[in-house]
């Protein structure tokens, strides 16, 4: 999700009393992931007294450091309505730090908001991840414009593509982590891949299709309306699984050996 659109978003919840208590947020740039919550917080509340940020300490976040956190949520805001609780590098928590944490998750103290940050939440207990709601952002450089959308679009259409033409399974998987690794763009390679379908249906009745395939009309003879919603279905099976945390290399690659055993007629 684009950075602005994310922070009008939970800012309205805020403001309209429908923020929830906990979010992980995640993104593989640390670092940017850190400056947007950082401007999220001076939106939540004006006053940096009422905001407290725990960060590792060496290669983890001590169950201390949550202990310590933990107790300042339990006392009233220092000037403001609301408490800000940043956990940076939540992911590197102990198992212990965590478990400690899931009380406070499970009941939290007035009208406080944790915010975990996290580079992979897979990392995080399940247990943290079922009480939290979970928000992808992208990199910094993909949220101002449309490059890497294109490159997932091109690249899911193509596997598409390849799929019903037959090709072997290890040609077809061949260089997709590149684009799928992150789970934000597993989605986007989701979403291309069910409109491509959307298309073929589409492709016989002569309504405009939105990929300009010049392949597309050929390819839609392949493939009859059945195989396109069972493929449709599977889609949305893997969508699930990426809900559930379940690997998302793994979700991908078993996504397309399903695709691959629908035979075309």
């Amino acid at each position: 999700m684009r950075q602005g659109e994310l922070k009008q978003r939970l800012v309205h919840l805020a403001r309209n009393g429908r923020l929830s208590h906990a979010y992980i947020l995640e993104c593989s740039d640390t670092d940017h992931l850190v400056r947007f919550v950082q401007s999220l917080a001076e939106e939540l509340t004006p006053y940096k007294e009422d905001v407290h940020t725990v960060c590792a300490d060496g290669l983890s976040v001590k169950d201390k450091a949550i202990e310590e956190l933990l107790a300042r949520l339990s006392l009233k805001p220092l000037v403001g309505q609301r408490i800000v609780a940043v956990i940076q590098d939540a992911d590197t928590m102990t198992p212990r730090a965590q478990n400690r944490l899931l009380k406070t998750l499970e009941e939290p103290p007035g009208d406080t908001v944790i915010f975990l940050l996290s580079c992979n939440a897979e990392h995080l207990l399940p247990t943290i991840r079922s009480r939290c709601v979970l928000l992808r952002l992208g990199k910094e450089g993909e949220e101002e414009g449309e490059g890497s959308h294109d490159e997932i679009q091109k690249h899911a259409h193509a596997v598409c593509a390849m799929i019903l033409e037959g090709k072997k399974y290890y040609s077809i998987v061949e260089g997709l982590h590149e684009v799928t690794g992150q789970k934000e763009h597993a989605y986007a390679f989701l979403d291309a891949m069910e409109k491509w379908y959307r298309d073929i249906l589409l492709c016989p009745t002569g309504i405009p299709c939105e990929w300009k395939d010049p392949d597309i009309q050929k390819l839609s003879r392949l493939l009859n309306r059945e195989q396109a919603y069972r493929a449709v279905a599977h889609i949305e099976e893997a969508r699930r699984d990426l809900n559930r945390h379940i690997n998302t290399n793994y979700t991908i690659k078993n996504l397309i050996l399903k695709l691959i055993q629908e035979e075309p007629t």
